[in-house]
């Protein structure tokens, strides 16, 4: 000690070492963070001005905050090759890669907590109530819609997304086959396995209106006819949420475990708070009270759920449905078929993109609908039987999802993961029902967030439009890209 007092001594009066940054670099790198520190106390005391010294400064408590993170990270959860834990940001919590990750790697992997089709999709697409994977023939498709199918439809199956070439699908799994619910009500599967699972395991085991008393299951229909008329597919998703809740109990999780894994854990707020004004605050708390008294009568045979019928659980339930779900979007395997689809025909084919013009309403943001697609135009079918032969004319399977581990990744508009789906027949799954994982872009080193996009359009796009669409999530982005594009709209051109 006396001799570094010495050493600092003799050096007052002389400038600062010239290669001062590049030996506190050096020893930044090779994580010798006391002798950077010794660099850096021994260039201020040779001169170096307060302003670089701050810098500097910083840079070394920022690499020291880091380590403390990367070696004594306060862990809140883990998910496969992921931890949760706070961020330094002040964004709240955040999903972390403890290791190193290679690019292209699974990050995780689970089933949603809660999950459901939405119901302008329930309406243009049958689907497998365990997977949401369309199942089938063109035929079965066209008859749940209210077409009359052509000759040849019935000869089309639906395979499970896979593109031709790709491994082909689980055990269990034929194409166009569909498998009843066991119970005898409407809803149908793509496996056997898919239809176990779900009876046992899924809010399905519950929900079954088979298994229902009549008043239960009119109270289910009456909530579900609520969510559609208010477009509010959360209402919904509250009955399917404590469902799962129950089953959580009764497969011997505590109150308190149960609440914690499905509520506690996510961030939250009460439904009426997130709303955008006071006449949508209102619409809110008279939709949650008709909502509130349907589940009451939709659980009122399952002694476990007064638990978790809380009105004000059930509010911030909904509010985290709001700030963390994820939109389900799984595309329809009918689209593989191509130039095969050409027995359609025009008029069928335009009849198949009116109907599912609701979902396209769905997927666009306010402002962005075409001026030419208003309301009574005349579809051209020419166009709508390309469409169909070149892959695009079925809409995606829509939903929503409550995920664990994607409730806590973050925003960034330069996202370094991307978040799929797999359904039970394909080999992404791990079993029957529905799976989302997270694979990551670029390499990533110990410490790194997984950031992803919450609108994957936004990627490559001005800043302007970025903090447009971020909006709708209730925050201004401060990613690192925007950040950076801030910095650039703010510089003045020097004068000439």
């Amino acid at each position: 000690m006396t001799e570094r007092l010495l050493t600092g001594a003799a050096m007052l009066g002389e400038g600062p070492d010239p290669n001062w940054v590049d030996n506190f670099s050096s020893f930044i790198l090779s994580q010798d963070y006391d002798q950077a520190r010794e660099v850096l106390r021994a260039a201020i005391s040779r001169g170096v001005s307060s302003q670089l010294a701050e810098q500097y400064a910083k840079v070394l408590e920022d690499f020291l905050q880091k380590r403390d993170e990367v070696e004594h990270p306060v862990i809140l959860a883990q998910h496969d090759q992921c931890i949760v834990r706070q961020t330094v940001n002040g964004q709240g919590r955040g999903l972390f890669v403890p290791s190193y990750q290679t690019w292209g790697v699974q990050l995780w992997k689970q089933r949603p907590l809660a999950f459901m089709q939405s119901g302008i999709s329930r309406r243009s697409v049958q689907v497998c109530c365990a997977c949401l994977l369309p199942i089938g023939s063109l035929a079965s498709q066209l008859r749940h819609v209210g077409l009359d199918p052509p000759a040849g439809a019935e000869e089309i199956l639906l395979t499970n997304g896979d593109q031709v070439g790709e491994e082909g699908p689980k055990e269990g799994f034929t194409p166009g086959q569909v498998f009843p619910c066991a119970e005898g009500c409407s809803e149908v599967f793509c496996t056997e396995a898919c239809r176990a699972w779900a009876l046992a395991e899924s809010s399905h085991a519950i929900l079954c209106r088979s298994r229902m008393e009549p008043s239960s299951s009119s109270a289910l229909q009456s909530l579900e006819q609520l969510a559609d008329e208010a477009d509010q597919e959360h209402l919904l998703l509250l009955a399917h949420a404590v469902a799962q809740m129950i089953l959580a109990r009764k497969a011997g999780a505590s109150e308190e475990q149960v609440k914690h894994r499905f509520a506690y854990q996510f961030a939250s707020a009460p439904w009426k708070t997130l709303a955008e004004n006071e006449t949508d605050a209102q619409a809110r708390e008279e939709w949650f009270a008709q909502a509130w008294e349907l589940l009451k009568s939709i659980f009122a045979f399952e002694d476990l759920a007064v638990e978790f019928l809380d009105p004000e659980l059930l509010s911030g339930l909904l509010g985290t449905f709001e700030l963390v779900n994820m939109c389900v979007s799984i595309p329809h395997p009918l689209n593989l078929h191509g130039p095969r689809l050409r027995l359609l025909g025009e008029e069928l084919a335009a009849a198949l993109v009116k109907l599912q013009e609701p979902l396209q309403d769905s997927d666009s943001e306010p402002g962005e609908e075409d001026a030419d697609d208003a309301e009574g135009e005349v579809i051209n079918g020419a166009e709508a039987l390309e469409s169909a032969c070149t892959g695009q004319l079925f809409e995606n399977v829509m939903g929503t999802a409550l995920c664990e581990a994607l409730a806590f990744i973050n925003h960034s508009c330069l996202p370094n993961c991307r978040v799929e789906f797999a359904s039970g027949s394909q080999f992404e799954a791990n079993g029957p029902g529905l799976w989302l994982y997270c694979v990551s872009r670029r390499p990533l080193v110990p410490g790194d967030e997984v950031l992803m996009a919450y609108v994957p359009s936004v990627v490559g796009k001005p800043l302007e439009v970025r903090q447009q669409k971020m909006k709708k999530f209730g925050f201004e982005c401060n990613c690192r890209s925007c950040e950076t594009d801030k910095v650039l709209e703010m510089e003045v051109e020097p004068p000439t």
